[in-house]
């Protein structure tokens, strides 16, 4: 057994350092500010104050990027799900998450041989403005939000600038996957996401830490290990971060789900309809 399954099965995580080039994060800038750019020109707000994307760099404009996130997220916050939802099925997006350094990692935590296939589920990049509790959850363990009885493990990581108590960043429970499922309960708020939260007094067995992060680095968890964001405090930086999950497709009680895609637009049968009315 290598010194990382070691570690993981006894403290449920592992962070590898220095997996993701920022050529990688260049690319994903690029991509974060031309859909803001263009999703800005969509709502019919001023682009006047931006550069164009051509004229922008990763390193030099992380700041002009936020200030045109938080300017989308001040108009409408919806606009900022529309981003988030684009980025996840872009080309970007998707060779990021197919790093090969980060499936070779995934296969040997699981314990599974390199041929078998991983599914990889749920993979987004979060992107949370200042002060915004919307999305951010209390303690909880993965395997309610995700295919029910799966073998998994799951993924966290700064995107684009390093994570620190101040902006949020995620806070563990070491060895608090030996509980197995803990107690918790299931809470579906107005205006917030899903919580399915652990039982304070299942949390309270277990050491917390919180693990500030370098763009780069790339933390693998257990899907039983207690787990929360924290919450950005900043003024004016939006926190980028990586989640997502990688399922061992050999295991016998794995289920692929259907894709359920919900039109913002217009649906496509409105389409048809609409393209063939005026045709006649």
């Amino acid at each position: 057994m290598s010194e990382r399954q070691e570690f993981f099965n006894q403290n449920g995580y592992w962070v590898e350092k220095k997996v993701f080039s920022s050529d990688q994060m260049s690319e994903l800038f690029t991509m974060f500010y031309d859909l803001a750019y263009s999703m800005l020109k969509r709502t019919g707000l001023s682009v006047d104050q931006f550069p164009t994307t051509s004229k922008v760099s990763y390193t030099n404009d992380m700041k002009t990027l936020d200030l045109l996130l938080l300017t989308l997220f001040k108009k409408n916050k919806d606009l900022m799900g529309e981003i988030y939802d684009t980025v996840s099925y872009s080309i970007e997006f998707l060779r990021f998450i197919t790093d090969r350094r980060v499936e070779s990692i995934s296969k040997e935590l699981l314990g599974i041989n390199d041929h078998i296939p991983l599914y990889a589920a749920y993979n987004r990049i979060r992107i949370d403005p200042p002060e915004d509790e919307r999305r951010t959850y209390g303690w909880h363990q993965e395997i309610f939000y995700t295919i029910p009885r799966t073998k998994f493990l799951q993924t966290w990581c700064p995107i684009l600038r390093d994570t620190t108590v101040e902006n949020g960043t995620i806070e563990i429970c070491p060895r608090s996957q030996t509980t197995g499922i803990a107690k918790q309960t299931w809470n579906e708020i107005d205006g917030h996401a899903l919580q399915i939260i652990v039982d304070d007094s299942e949390v309270a067995k277990f050491k917390q830490i919180s693990l500030p992060m370098s763009v780069g680095d790339i933390l693998f968890f257990d899907g039983h290990l207690f787990h929360k964001s924290g919450q950005n405090s900043t003024n004016d930086e939006v926190r980028f971060s990586l989640v997502g999950m990688f399922n061992d497709t050999s295991n016998i009680e794995f289920r692929c789900p259907k894709p359920n895609f919900d039109f913002r637009g217009i649906t496509p049968k409105e389409h048809f309809k609409q393209y063939f009315d005026q045709s006649n």
